[in-house]
């Protein structure tokens, strides 16, 4: 930070009094007291004295032993009745007190400054005793010094100078006015600085100096601080024996800011925003958003005309960025040559992160239960519920993989629910891992493969052929078809929180409700409109991720899909097949939300 310093400006002069003694040739009882009065007095001086009062004007009197003023004048040096006469005086002790006239000792007086001093002399009989009383400055001066970078930023401007003794009166400095030093009573001093700046905003600060002495200069300059330091103001003081340095925070202009707030960031958009202190002239059209790569030096401006404004602040969705790169951004106003920025925030956009074996084509038999999985050996993304069913014969392995009936590629996997010795078994398909059997019951299944992303929706291709149902007993309350109407399939998608365990034996203790679970980020489902049969076609469809928010990151994908929707409940067509293939996550700019 730049120091600024003033030149101290300091008379310090002695009190000095001198006297000397002559005999004189008539014997007499009394003796006599002839006065010398030096003044160290600035010539500048005189121009601001206030009424009643003229520094250099001294008033002397001489007082005997008991307190008795025995001779005075209230203008010593053009009083021909006592300056260069011998006052004739009972011998003994006297005291000889001299000060600026028209001093009143409560602060009157104060455009000007206080000269005083004193000395005690003794008076003989038949002799002449010479006194000389030096008079030095016996109050505080005190300067204030506008800077231009102050006249220039704000259209008013004061600085109030006050003495902690009563009855004395403070002295206003205003900003354009000039005009002489302040002189005060030595106590504490406190000087409060109003400035106005020119969006018409009042600010105050109040600072106090202990410990002042006579002849000490206060010189008080304020200025605006060296670029970077936020638009504070400086004061620097310089006094006889001490250096003052503080910092007043007072916004040059006004008191606008912008703070730029973390960005909500998916792989092709990001949501922005800013909260805006406004002051009362505040411009809306001026605020522009800037963005850029980071890599990039040049920004891109979003003029305000586009900004969602709040009585909060602004926002905007940034559209078309590139997946997994870093961006930075920030709010910019820029009103007639004040430029106020918010702080710059760097964010990453997200991965487009993708199915792995989205098209079926990976497949894997299990040696132990004779099980397939659309997987290589070795990895777990895509499962099945019925490793069981498979254990007791290939004709009851009902999740696998087919050539013949295929949309894209090599393979796809096929679903067909079957009926497995002694219960109904419908044919899944979902990401995560089977955990264990409830011996003929059902199953405990772990949903969920880790997955960061934010998908939109997931697409694919579908056929199915239902047969009618004949398995089981019709659950209620699930909005199940009635046992003779065609089977409907099932394929689901859903972010989460966490993986998910299930059990189909505890369908209502265990299964989660995708629209209130606070585990669920997003959930899309195949309508039961379309869950019905193809007529031997493949179908495309599109789920959309219903987002229930927009800023949770979720931590797992579950996709879950079925031959037999209603299969948890042991409930379906033995006859319902169906097949998928050449699932993907697409990504777009606007997601869905709940």
């Amino acid at each position: 930070m730049k120091k600024i310093y003033s030149i101290i400006t300091l008379i310090v002069a002695a009190l000095v009094a001198t006297a000397c003694t002559s005999d004189i040739e008539a014997t007499q009882e009394k003796g006599y007291l002839k006065l010398e009065v030096n003044t160290l007095v600035s010539t500048n001086t005189r121009a601001d004295k206030p009424a009643g009062y003229d520094a250099t004007a001294i008033y002397v009197e001489v007082v005997n032993a008991q307190g008795a003023v025995v001779a005075s004048t209230t203008d010593f040096d053009n009083d021909a009745t006592i300056k260069g006469q011998n006052i004739e005086l009972e011998p003994g002790t006297y005291t000889v007190n001299a000060h600026s006239a028209g001093w009143d000792g409560s602060g009157s007086g104060m455009d000007a400054p206080y000269y005083a001093g004193s000395k005690s002399v003794t008076v003989s009989a038949g002799t002449i005793t010479t006194a000389a009383v030096t008079l030095t400055q016996n109050n505080v001066k005190v300067s204030v010094i506008w800077d231009e970078t102050i006249t220039s930023n704000f259209s008013a401007a004061t600085s109030t100078v006050a003495s902690a003794i009563s009855g004395v009166s403070p002295l206003i400095f205003t900003m354009g006015q000039e005009r002489g030093a302040a002189y005060f009573p030595v106590s504490t001093l406190t000087l409060t600085l109003n400035v106005t700046n020119k969006d018409g905003e009042a600010f105050s600060q109040t600072n106090t100096f202990n410990d002042l002495s006579a002849r000490d200069h206060l010189i008080v300059t304020y200025k605006l601080a060296d670029a970077g330091s936020e638009g504070a103001v400086n004061v620097f003081i310089d006094e006889t024996t001490h250096t003052y340095e503080w910092t007043i925070q007072i916004p040059r202009k006004s008191s606008i800011a912008l703070n730029a707030a973390a960005a909500n960031a998916w792989s092709t958009f990001a949501n922005v925003a800013c909260t805006a202190t406004k002051s009362a002239t505040f411009d809306e059209s001026a605020v522009k958003l800037q963005y850029r790569k980071a890599t990039d030096n040049d920004w891109t401006d979003i003029d305000a005309a586009q900004l969602t404004t709040t009585t909060a602040g602004y926002s905007y969705k940034l559209t078309g960025l590139t997946p997994a790169t870093d961006y930075a951004y920030r709010f910019v106003y820029d009103n007639d040559g004040t430029v106020i920025e918010s702080n710059e925030v760097v964010f990453t956009t997200e991965t487009q992160t993708q199915l792995y074996n989205g098209g079926f084509e990976l497949w894997h038999q299990n040696s132990s239960n004779n099980a397939w999985y659309a997987t290589e050996n070795g990895t777990t993304y895509w499962d099945s519920s019925n490793p069981g069913s498979a254990s007791m014969g290939a004709q009851y392995n009902v999740t696998t993989s087919t050539t013949s009936v295929v949309h894209g590629g090599s393979s796809a996997a096929q679903l067909a629910s079957r009926y497995i010795v002694i219960k109904f078994a419908a044919a899944s398909l979902y990401t995560g891992a089977f955990d264990h059997l409830v011996s003929t019951k059902g199953a405990v299944l772990n949903w969920g493969v880790p997955f960061t992303s934010r998908p939109t929706s997931l697409h694919g291709y579908f056929q199915y052929a239902p047969g009618s149902i004949n398995r089981g007993t019709q659950p209620s309350g699930v909005g199940a078809p009635a046992k003779g109407e065609a089977d409907v399939c099932q394929i689901y998608c859903a972010l989460t929180t966490e993986a998910i365990t299930v059990d189909n034996t505890d369908i209502a203790g265990t299964f989660p409700n995708w629209q209130s679970d606070s585990r669920v980020v997003a959930y899309g489902t195949l309508t039961t409109a379309e869950s019905v049969s193809t007529g031997g076609q493949w179908k495309e469809f599109d789920i959309p991720f219903e987002y229930h928010s927009l800023t949770t990151k979720p931590t797992h994908l579950i996709i879950v899909c079925s031959s037999s929707k209603y299969g948890d409940y042991f409930y379906g067509s033995d006859s319902s097949v169906l097949y998928l293939d050449d699932f993907e996550l697409l990504y777009g700019d606007t997601p869905t939300v709940q």
